[in-house]
């Protein structure tokens, strides 16, 4: 086979590619920006560098667990297709795209389309859980239960996962960037100022704790030009949110465990519980989920790019996943 093998995990978030004997090449945001006029401009980290002028309308094509905008999606396909493969190619690539567990059929059928249509020989789909556990090493396998938690911007997947794939699977259209936009609306309630939505992330990422802990403060700045303030926020502040979201990820998992058949129940309990994608990362999570659960649960390595490195499993192992049909779609 003389084309290249690429994966895609196509994310809320961000966007990453791989290209088989090559690693992970490209991480870009999801983004795409549309001139008012003239149509799509960029996409990824051109689009994001764009996204200030008044002429240009910044698109987020894939939302919580959906396609928002078709067009904008082809248009960041087709640029990620480009870079990854080369615009100059003489074969076509082969392309294996984990996405979220909860796209419907019609989103399905529109990406393969998609596709066909900006160059690729044969496209393959992979559910994102899936693809999780390749990545943190726990491709499943004989009649061993796995669980995996992918925790990312716009949703939470939750999957019970054995040699037949998914068994049990929960998605929350409550994630990362619900978290910190309630985080934005609080500080907003509380202080009477508007920050800037990478401000609120950074307020999670540095004073986020779920359960009790110390209090924490860090000045963050809100408001724009001379009506600007610097504020000090305490994490006490934005605990209560920061538990809710924990209390949602837990419900979602005893839910998709209570679903899981009890022989498979045993290996999870064995091996415990993975949590996958940048949300993993929330301090005090994993230990929260463990208590809630009965289960142990740890955070897998490098978990923002299990997907990927997952997804890179599979292209590497294309022909044995084709044959059986095996995750793929």
């Amino acid at each position: 086979m003389l084309g290249k093998r690429l994966g895609i995990d196509l994310g809320a978030g961000s966007v990453r590619a791989v290209v088989r004997g090559e690693g992970l090449t490209i991480t870009e945001p999801s983004v795409v920006v549309r001139h008012r006029r003239r149509g799509y401009a960029a996409a990824g980290m051109a689009a994001a560098e764009l996204a200030g002028d008044p002429e240009m309308e910044l698109i987020r094509p894939v939302g919580a667990g959906a396609i928002t905008d078709l067009e904008a999606v082809g248009a960041l396909l087709h640029q990620l297709v480009n870079r990854a493969a080369g615009r100059q190619r003489i074969f076509r690539p082969d392309v294996v795209m984990a996405i979220c567990p909860s796209m419907g059929g019609d989103d399905r059928l529109a990406i393969l389309d998609i596709c066909a249509r900006i160059g690729t020989r044969t496209a393959y789909l992979i559910d994102s859980p899936i693809a999780a556990a390749m990545g943190a090493g726990h491709a499943p396998s004989g009649s061993r239960g796995y669980l995996i938690a992918d925790i990312g911007a716009a949703t939470v997947d939750v999957a019970s996962l054995a040699s037949e794939g998914t068994i049990a699977g929960r998605t929350l259209t409550t994630a990362g960037d619900a978290l910190r936009d309630a985080v934005a609306r609080r500080i907003e309630e509380a202080h009477g100022a508007v920050i800037d939505p990478a401000v609120a992330e950074d307020i999670v990422a540095s004073l986020a704790c779920v359960g009790p802990h110390e209090e924490r403060r860090m000045p963050v700045q809100a408001g724009v030009g001379e009506g600007s303030v610097t504020l000090s926020i305490a994490s006490v502040e934005v605990a209560d949110l920061v538990d809710a979201h924990a209390r949602q990820i837990g419900h979602a998992i005893e839910e998709v465990i209570d679903e899981t058949p009890i022989p498979l129940r045993r290996g999870i309990l064995e091996e415990g519980i993975a949590l996958c994608g940048g949300g993993a990362r929330l301090e005090g999570l994993d230990r929260y989920l463990s208590i809630q659960t009965g289960i142990t649960v740890r955070v897998a390595p490098d978990a923002p790019t299990c997907v990927i490195r997952g997804t890179q499993a599979a292209v590497e192992n294309l022909d044995v996943l084709r044959r059986s049909f095996m995750y793929i779609r």
